[in-house]
């Protein structure tokens, strides 16, 4: 590529905190994936360089390590206090005084000039919250923010408004993955500049992987099989599907539930497995390709509390497999059709009756996943949105 050429590049900054599995790393990495590297000089900036999806950052993305500053910047202050991890709860006591006093803003100028170079042409807020007023108060030609979560069910800016509502000021656009995220953020924050675009799914990887693998849990075709792909931490209330496991079991109706993932509350679940002996739920760890898995099973439960827009869902349609959720942000623009799913009333009595209904009949199961067959994402049309933004 001649010197001419990288000049013609429209230069885009990424800005993350972590890349530790989850949605937000998961979305960004399969967005700079789809985009036309001919066309874009694209870096990432990764405030606390950190994270499994680290070795999956697309080949040509230029990978920027955030300064010691921003060390405990993906760290929540009770953690670093349970664990008396004293260098990082330094770290983080200095961000926060920085945040609550407002020096955050010169700060941020001062640590750029050691990360970045140049101005870039866009600069893209890859998770809203810290990364929104680090965008906020750099040179970048246009400012985005990305909204990945219901700003009405949980405020991760709570603490910090008044700071989060002056750096919004100075963003050009928000991008929420779902209507609903959509009407919440500007509800929250009293702002009207947000627009929807559905997250990019990486429909490559999925249909590649749903074929079998070595590492496939066996899963028994004549039983009612069950599946998660869930991350163990409080949003996704793991805990809230082992007893909806239980109570349909004690309601009669024998299955399996296949439990893929890991996280800070793995203990606890794996103690109340013990203590509530539920014989038939496999803790199967963390996978990076769980999709040979759920296309394996009769049913993909996603329990969370909140959510932007689950990708997992329309990655389980891909692998052929209908999903049962509760009722979060995104839910409604992704369960449109009745072999699609179920989406049922946010609570463990909805949970309980919801997955109750749902293995009631495998027969009916089997025909959803036939017709899950001919699913579709619509890929092209969303990254010619995403183009239209950068």
């Amino acid at each position: 590529m001649t010197g001419q050429n990288q000049r013609d590049k429209r230069r885009i900054l990424f800005v993350n905190d972590e890349m530790e599995m989850g949605g937000v790393a998961r979305v960004l990495n399969t967005l700079m994936k789809n985009l036309d590297q001919q066309v874009y000089q694209i870096d990432l900036l990764v405030l606390h360089k950190t994270g499994t999806l680290l070795q999956d950052i697309p080949e040509g993305v230029r990978v920027i390590e955030g300064t010691s500053f921003f060390n405990a910047v993906d760290s929540p202050l009770k953690e670093l206090l349970k664990k008396g991890d004293l260098p990082h709860l330094f770290s983080k006591l200095r961000l926060l005084l920085y945040m609550k006093t407002g020096l955050i803003r010169s700060k941020i100028l001062k640590e750029r000039k050691k990360m970045l170079s140049g101005v870039y042409d866009v600069e893209m807020a890859a998770k809203e919250g810290f990364c929104t007023i680090f965008t906020a108060y750099g040179n970048s030609k246009r400012k985005v923010n990305w909204v990945l979560t219901d700003y009405s069910v949980c405020n991760y800016s709570a603490n910090h408004m008044r700071l989060v509502k002056s750096a919004l000021q100075k963003i050009d656009l928000n991008i929420a993955d779902s209507a609903e995220a959509t009407e919440a953020y500007k509800k929250v924050f009293g702002i009207q500049n947000v627009i929807t675009i559905h997250n990019l799914m990486n429909t490559e990887k999925v249909e590649k992987g749903k074929t079998k693998t070595e590492d496939q849990a066996e899963i028994d075709p004549s039983k009612l099989n069950v599946i998660s792909v869930i991350r163990f931490h409080p949003q996704k209330a793991a805990d809230r599907l082992l007893l909806a496991h239980k109570y349909v079991l004690d309601q009669g109706i024998e299955h399996e539930l296949y439990l893929i993932g890991g996280g800070e509350q793995e203990a606890m679940l794996l103690k109340m497995q013990k203590d509530l002996n539920l014989t038939h739920v496999h803790f199967l760890g963390f996978k990076t390709n769980p999709y040979a898995d759920i296309r394996a099973c009769d049913l993909f439960v996603l329990s969370s509390l909140y959510e932007g827009f689950a990708t997992v869902i329309n990655e389980s349609f891909i692998a052929g497999t209908p999903v049962l959720s509760t009722e979060v942000a995104g839910v409604h623009e992704q369960i449109t059709a009745p072999h699609f799913g179920w989406i049922v009333e946010n609570s463990q009595k909805g949970l309980n009756e919801g997955l109750l209904n749902a293995l009631q009949s495998k027969d009916q199961l089997q025909e959803m996943k036939r017709q899950l067959q001919g699913y579709h994402y619509p890929n092209d049309e969303i990254i010619r949105k995403f183009t239209e933004v950068l």
